[in-house]
């Protein structure tokens, strides 16, 4: 195996080589038979693991993206855990034989919180200057121990991180500094998140949070090249984190990929249908036709704005289910059949060969003590039995790891007034609306900052 890069074109990626194109083609991966959430490092079983690889390099799959955790890197706040460290060089022998690359992510707190980890809310890692500290160690000892092992892809600094909206202690102290030096007009104090927002106010905050968040990743970012420049670097940011993808403001994830694309080697979205948490404003893309074209238009929406810096996109977590209903936000929903997640998968695919450089789709295998759509959504079901996702899956490997599709040129710019649309819902209605006609006339968008 060869390390990878991206390629010199900017779009796309290479082995270094041979300067052969590489195109992503593959899945996320965790033991699904370990408990929800899954405790692949606590029960680690080598044996089991090499067993999910060879299903996974049966069907083409040559790259997967497996979750990371403070309780198997560090044994301590500053001591590398030296068994944890060989768990994870021990998988990617297992991921090497199989000619299969791995993004490690991470690490954070899936597996469960280490007794030292003191955090009033999880998304404190992000503010908190002692647990900032901890987690740049934590990347030091992962680097230091995986310089140059050519079954990494890439490092991924955190999975779907959004700075905390709640105005705890930390936010408030960090806060105060920030608005001394940045917005000496904007309140002293932060509104619980329920009270009405002033916009004026509104918009330092967002200003506020972002800032937090370059700082976040700028430490991470450092603390990995120091130990180990021979890998890629990303962050594996939710679709909430363009600023057009959530309603009302309030949960804009403020990891702004525009910001942060010069840090970064390569930018990585995440995307799933919304139809489920907002059914008045996205419509259902199993239902009819209309909904399904909507939906990837949006998605297409979504991953153009993640092409920032001039880096290679990645849509690195994507899928939906099928194969029955499933558990999510708290009731079961419909089910939905084992060719309507291939008919999802398959045409977000389709839809976004221009936008994006590869795909992982989420998960490997179904997961039955899941809560979420995990529990269906899978290339094989829970039985090992390979479902009519992954036999699509494997039909449309060769072609798609050949070679490199082009992105697809713009015909039009789109400015995204940032300030309008984290302060004003009404305007991320209508901003929607803009875009969404444009695609549906045939028009292939760009975003570009205000």
């Amino acid at each position: 195996m060869d390390l990878i890069r991206t390629a010199p074109t900017g779009w796309g990626f290479v082995e270094k080589g041979s300067e052969r194109p590489f195109v992503p083609w593959g899945c996320n991966y965790y033991d699904p038979f370990t408990g929800w959430p899954p405790r692949l490092w606590e029960q680690f079983d080598p044996s089991r693991v090499g067993e999910h690889f060879d299903h996974m390099q049966a069907i083409g799959v040559n790259i997967v993206r497996v979750f990371t955790t403070l309780t198997n890197v560090l044994s301590a706040p500053n001591r590398t855990s030296a068994a944890g460290i060989a768990k994870m060089e021990r998988m990617l022998e297992i991921a090497a034989a199989h000619e299969i690359h791995v993004i490690f992510s991470g690490p954070g707190t899936w597996e469960g919180s280490p007794a030292w980890w003191h955090a009033t809310t999880p998304q404190e890692c992000f503010v908190k200057r002692d647990l900032i500290a901890t987690q740049a160690i934590a990347w030091q000892s992962i680097g230091k121990a995986l310089r140059g092992h050519p079954a990494i892809f890439a490092y991924e600094l955190y999975n779907e991180p959004a700075i905390p909206w709640q105005p705890t202690p930390t936010m408030r102290e960090r806060w105060v500094h920030w608005q001394a030096r940045n917005a000496p007009s904007a309140p002293l104090d932060l509104p619980a998140p329920d009270e009405p927002l002033a916009l004026h106010w509104d918009w330092d905050f967002q200003r506020f949070r972002e800032d937090l968040a370059e700082e976040y990743v700028a430490r991470m970012t450092e603390a990995i090249r120091n130990a180990d420049d021979t890998h890629l670097i990303t962050i594996g940011l939710h679709q909430k984190s363009a600023p057009f993808d959530w309603y009302p403001p309030d949960p804009y994830a403020t990891f702004n990929p525009h910001r942060l694309a010069p840090m970064l080697d390569y930018n990585s979205v995440h995307f799933y249908p919304h139809h489920i948490f907002h059914p008045n404003i996205y419509r259902d893309p199993f239902a009819t036709k209309d909904g399904m074209d909507e939906t990837t238009r949006h998605g297409r929406a979504v991953a153009r704005y993640f092409h920032a810096g001039n880096k290679p996109v990645l849509m690195e977590e994507c899928g939906w289910y099928g194969g029955g209903p499933v558990l999510f936000v708290n009731r079961e929903q419909p089910a939905l059949t084992e060719e309507q997640q291939t008919a999802w998968c398959t045409t977000l695919v389709e839809a976004t060969r221009g936008d994006v450089c590869g795909w992982l789709f989420w998960p490997y295998r179904d997961t039955p003590s899941s809560l979420d759509p995990s529990r269906r959504s899978g290339l094989y079901d829970a039985a090992g039995r390979l479902k009519d996702w992954g036999r699509a899956f494997a039909r449309l490997a060769p072609e798609i790891t050949a070679a490199p599709h082009p992105r697809q040129t713009a015909t039009m710019r789109m400015v995204t007034p940032l300030r309008e649309l984290t302060t004003v819902p009404e305007r991320i209605k209508s901003f929607r609306a803009e875009y969404l006609a444009a695609f549906r006339r045939g028009e292939v968008v760009d975003f570009v900052p205000a």
